[in-house]
């Protein structure tokens, strides 16, 4: 793994040792890739889960209630482990990792069978539904990254340091444990803690919504739907982001309160990194190696820098102070001698080389970590002029120096990550032939563990005996894992059954006998709700001796009168029918199950080609006599087919006359229908008043006006 001109450990002859790391920095960064789907899709998914928790309770599904809990008790502690992985190298989240990946994998697997099979039931159909298609490809995609992920993990467990011939979580470990903690800082200049605050609860509040709103996933709507959300989610992330920039400390300030010596981060400006919109995603889990750096180094001291002068807002990472043209040499230069670590980008700028010629010049070399910073540029050529650029500016600054001779001996800059200097004329090279982020960020740890080997005594070493809650962790992590799979099974035992009518599926629970389940779906086909011209969803669920019946619709149209109207008739129809009488209750839902309202019951009675619908809580009596005299009045007749709704709300009787909407403004028109109010609140409701809807042949009200009865005076 690495090639060694001589060993770590030189007598008086210069030479140059050579680290290879590209084997654990390529596992790391397919690692990394997992960073996104534990924080952001298991986080998601956790928080999605809380409305069905929500309404399992509240329908006493306890079984469904289990089965969630245990499945959001998995995503958020794989979102935890993901969280707690990001901008760092740590090996002891190596260790939940070994228990995360095998429990996202089983899920995943089972989330795509039970999708899969659903979806041979649906046909064609199943490629119509966005969220059943948006299920299956997230749970593909989680087993992707849980398996690569899993073995990832057990090769970094794996792998020796050569020359050192240590593993590398070892190495690790124990350069965590010579920093320690960071002390607690609190009374520290921040740039704007208030303005931070209102962009991290705008960006979190957007983010909630995108979790926990109803979306369409079936019609023309869904993709749109889609669309908008990936880009709330961006402006969500892209807040956040912004927020952590106000949050960001003084270096002064810093200064003030942490005595320690500090640690010198030095740069051209051009290697910032700047927040991109479009990359808001995955900037607030990894915005820059300099956030990498400061996670790590922080731990040993300040970690502080020179903030941009074209930055009135600092990018995230190094503590920084905005320092005028004539102040910030000197302020460098009492930094170079105090520090107790000086991390430097090769530039080609001329000032970030007269940084490092100082740090030479004043005898700070052995304390330099010096890095080839990422490089952004896409074409191999503009890379390889940016690498050159940079070596020969090194290879100048250090031309007079004992390290002159190893500097135009190594000529693989390409690979170089980091490198540090010793004090007999001897350096350490730390290369990797990957680009990854996680190449640089591992190269300046293994430079820094090189460094303290170099100035300190040996570290200590770390006990092979798990601490008691490493062992606790264990335990839940194990108990978590069965709890999550025993409880897609448990989903799976629990879930629905399903009928096929044409483009029509029912869901049945395991209270609903096969045969009602079937004659219910007969009812729908007849009745032409189930049909081959589109694809409708119905849930018929038995519960402590009541049927409940949701019919699947879109939002939009839940509260369109004749929608309303045909769904309570089609419940009274089947319990009357279908259920021999047995009372049973419908309601409306999303296309996530998610209630909307419930419908109340809707009959019809016939008179003559008339036809009168009325809904609970009207009584069959109350509708009979007002169909009595609408015939008395020749509305309904023999030869008369005149459509009316009549119902009660808010305590006030209401009739829906049908009739073409080009006579609904018609002056004689209304005069007739208002003079046919007033004789039905006496003849009917008892003087009573009663509010006259003239609508079209859908119920949507055209003409509304309130009738007292005759006789009376209108209040």
């Amino acid at each position: 793994m690495a090639v060694q001109h001589s060993s770590l450990q030189p007598s008086t002859a210069a030479c140059i040792t050579e680290i290879d790391i590209h084997r654990a920095a390529r596992a790391l960064a397919v690692l990394r890739l997992s960073d996104y789907v534990l924080v952001v899709g298991c986080g998601f998914g956790a928080l999605g889960m809380l409305p069905l928790i929500v309404q399992a309770g509240i329908t006493a599904q306890w079984g469904e209630l289990a089965g969630y809990v245990a499945m959001v008790l998995a995503l958020a502690f794989a979102a935890y482990t993901g969280w707690r992985h990001v901008g760092v190298i740590d090996p002891s989240v190596w260790r939940s990792y070994l228990w995360v990946f095998p429990l996202m994998a089983a899920l995943a697997s089972l989330l795509v069978l039970t999708t899969a099979a659903a979806g041979m039931s649906q046909g064609a159909k199943f490629f119509e539904d966005v969220e059943s298609l948006v299920r299956l490809s997230g749970s593909l995609w989680f087993a992707a990254v849980a398996i690569p992920g899993f073995v990832c993990v057990l090769i970094l467990r794996r792998t020796r340091i050569a020359p050192m011939d240590v593993r590398l979580d070892e190495l690790l470990a124990g350069l965590a444990a010579r920093g320690g903690e960071a002390p607690r800082v609190t009374n520290v200049q921040r740039t704007d803690v208030r303005r931070g605050l209102a962009y991290g609860v705008a960006g979190a509040t957007v983010l909630l919504g995108v979790a926990l709103a109803p979306i369409p996933t079936v019609g023309r709507y869904a993709s749109t739907a889609f669309r908008a959300i990936e880009q709330l989610s961006i402006l969500g992330f892209f807040l956040i982001v912004r927020a952590r920039r106000y949050f960001q400390v003084s270096a002064d300030s810093l200064l003030a309160v942490d005595k320690r010596p500090p640690i010198l981060f030095l740069r051209s400006f051009a290697d910032d990194e700047r927040q991109q919109y479009g990359t808001s995603q995955r900037a607030l889990l990894d915005f820059s190696l300099e956030t990498r750096l400061a996670n790590h180094f922080h731990r040993f001291g300040p970690f502080i820098a020179i903030g941009s002068p074209k930055e009135t807002v600092p990018q995230p990472g190094a503590a920084r102070i905005l320092l005028s043209d004539d102040e910030w040499q000197s302020r460098v230069l009492d930094w170079m001698k105090g520090s107790n670590l000086i991390i430097m980008y090769s530039g080609t700028t001329h000032w970030v080389n007269w940084e490092l010629r100082r740090v030479v010049e004043s005898g700070r070399a052995t304390s330099l970590i010096l890095m080839f910073p990422e490089i952004k540029a896409w074409r191999s050529s503009s890379r390889k002029r940016d690498i050159e650029a940079r070596r020969e500016q090194v290879r100048e600054v250090f031309k007079d120096t004992p390290w002159a001779e190893e500097l135009i001996t190594f000529n693989d800059f390409a690979g170089l990550r980091a490198m540090v200097f010793r004090a007999d004329g001897s350096m350490v090279m730390v290369k990797c032939r990957s680009r990854s982020r996680d190449a640089y960020h591992l190269a300046a740890l293994i430079a820094h563990q090189q460094l303290l080997d170099g100035t300190s005594a040996p570290h200590r070493e770390i006990a092979a005996v798990d601490a008691p809650w490493r062992r606790r962790s264990k335990m839940f992590a194990g108990a978590l894992a069965a709890a999550a799979i025993g409880a897609v099974y448990l989903l799976i035992a629990y879930s629905d059954s399903q009928l096929n009518f044409k483009q029509g599926v029912l869901l049945y629970n395991e209270s609903v006998s096969p045969d009602v389940a079937t004659s219910i779906g007969e009812y729908l086909v007849r009745r032409k709700y189930f049909s081959d011209e589109k694809a409708v969803t119905v849930q018929l669920h038995q519960e402590q001796g009541v049927y409940r019946l949701r019919f699947v619709i879109d939002p939009a149209h839940a509260n369109d009168p004749l929608p309303n109207i045909e769904f309570g008739m089609m419940g009274s129809e089947i319990g009357r029918e279908v259920l021999g009488g047995q009372s049973i209750e419908v309601a409306l839902y999303d296309n996530q199950l998610q209630p909307i309202k419930t419908v109340p019951a809707t009959t019809k009675l016939i008179f003559g080609k008339g036809e009168l619908y009325f809904t609970d809580p009207i009584a069959v009596d109350e509708a009979r006599e007002v169909g009595k005299q609408l015939q008395l009045n020749e509305i309904f007749g023999d030869d008369r087919g005149a459509t009316v709704h009549f119902s009660r709300e808010d305590g006030t009787y209401q009739l829906r006359f049908v009739i073409n909407p080009s006579r609904a403004a018609d002056s004689e028109i209304i005069d007739a229908f208002r003079e046919l109010g007033g004789a039905i609140a006496v003849q009917a409701f008892g003087g009573q008043p009663v509010v006259v809807h003239l609508c079209d042949n859908e119920f949507h009200t055209l003409k509304r006006e309130r009738v007292e009865a005759k006789g009376q005076q209108p209040r």
